[in-house]
């Protein structure tokens, strides 16, 4: 791999970051604080690379920038903190940065002065601190994602948009990117790989950047109405100390019931138990307590029973034969084919087209 091809990805994606960086820095729509924190993140992101690629970018600007040499490195020891701040902020719906967090940069902050005053510790310790920092914050930023995506599903019927996956997405190629730069270092370190080794690593890692910042870009600002969040409040109080007694669980379960016979709120794509809670002059923490602990199952689940059976009925009625299985599927309240397959499929054993050829021979 040429160094003039690495550099010149370097330099792109570099410059990219900073772009992103300004733009996220001064989006107005959404969630300011998350697009703040995205902001640094990008911004920390273009400084390490424009570290790394210090020769070429002093070639191309025509600037003196030896004086930035270790600076920009320190700004690596953000990427952890800042990505596992970003994901708090987008799952959390009131999150707001607070000073007991500042404890997040107190590495980088040693770092930062230990490269502007080229105070001499040898470079294995620090180097060993960025790596287990990022593990650690990788995992922390992996837990927080997936109890979000089950916390959802007490709340919302529909959760394919609110999920993040492309956040998983984001946090495993950064994963992988760093599994690359240290692969990188300690085959290096062993006489593993030559330069063409070397410089093969070094470009898919920012090859891997500059996709998963184009993402996490995009996502952040044309979709910033996917970033509900979770009330953590509410999320902590969950029957904490309820006051609710079994012949309310009762009462409350039987007008959902009827409710859902009568009204057939499921059909809707988008229904919230906010809203179910509302039709039935019901606080929305005692139904969600109802519907864990009477039917042991969570809002999502709850909702989808329903809706499953409204699609058998559908996929049973023969003089529908003509109605295909995407059709069946948005007039039962799904609004994702691969949602309702998976719910389908979970709940009576067969794919929606293998029920429908059953019941056909029944």
């Amino acid at each position: 791999m040429s160094s003039k091809i690495i550099d010149t990805v370097a330099i792109l994606t570099a410059t990219l970051l900073l772009i992103f960086s300004t733009f996220a820095f001064s989006h107005k729509k959404g969630k300011i604080v998350s697009h703040k924190i995205l902001a640094v993140f990008l911004f920390a992101n273009a400084l390490y690379i424009i570290d790394f690629a210090l020769i070429p970018v002093e070639r191309v600007t025509g600037l003196n920038l030896r004086w930035f040499s270790g600076i920009g490195s320190s700004f690596g020891f953000l990427f952890g903190p800042l990505l596992y701040l970003y994901s708090k902020s987008i799952t959390q719906k009131d999150f707001s940065l607070k000073n007991s967090q500042l404890i997040h940069i107190v590495i980088f902050a040693f770092a930062f002065f230990r490269a502007l005053f080229k105070i001499n510790i040898p470079f294995i310790y620090w180097y060993s601190i960025f790596h287990f920092q990022t593990v650690f914050y990788m995992i922390a930023c992996f837990v927080v994602i997936i109890n979000y995506r089950k916390e959802i599903r007490n709340y919302y019927s529909s959760v394919e948009k609110l999920n993040l996956t492309w956040m998983l997405y984001v946090v495993g190629a950064f994963f992988i990117m760093w599994m690359v730069d240290l692969s990188s270092f300690v085959f290096a370190d062993l006489n593993f790989l030559g330069p063409a080794g070397e410089s093969y690593l070094t470009f898919v890692s920012l090859m891997i950047n500059f996709v998963f910042a184009i993402l996490i870009f995009y996502k952040a600002i044309q979709h910033p109405e996917i970033f509900t969040g979770i009330d953590e409040e509410e999320k902590r109080q969950k029957y904490e100390q309820s006051r609710l007694t079994e012949a309310e669980k009762k009462e409350y379960l039987q007008k959902l019931e009827e409710y859902f016979i009568s009204e057939k709120p499921y059909l809707k794509s988008e229904l919230t138990i906010s809203e179910v809670a509302k039709n039935l002059n019901v606080s929305a923490k005692y139904l969600s307590q109802v519907i864990n602990e009477s039917l042991g199952k969570n809002f999502y689940d709850f909702i989808n029973s329903y809706r499953i059976d409204e699609a058998k009925k559908q996929l049973n009625k023969t003089n529908d034969s003509k109605k295909t299985v995407l059709e069946v599927l948005y007039e039962s309240g799904f609004n994702s084919k691969s949602a309702f397959n998976n719910a389908f499929k979970r709940q009576t054993g067969y794919t929606p087209t293998q029920y429908r050829k059953q019941a056909t021979i029944d």
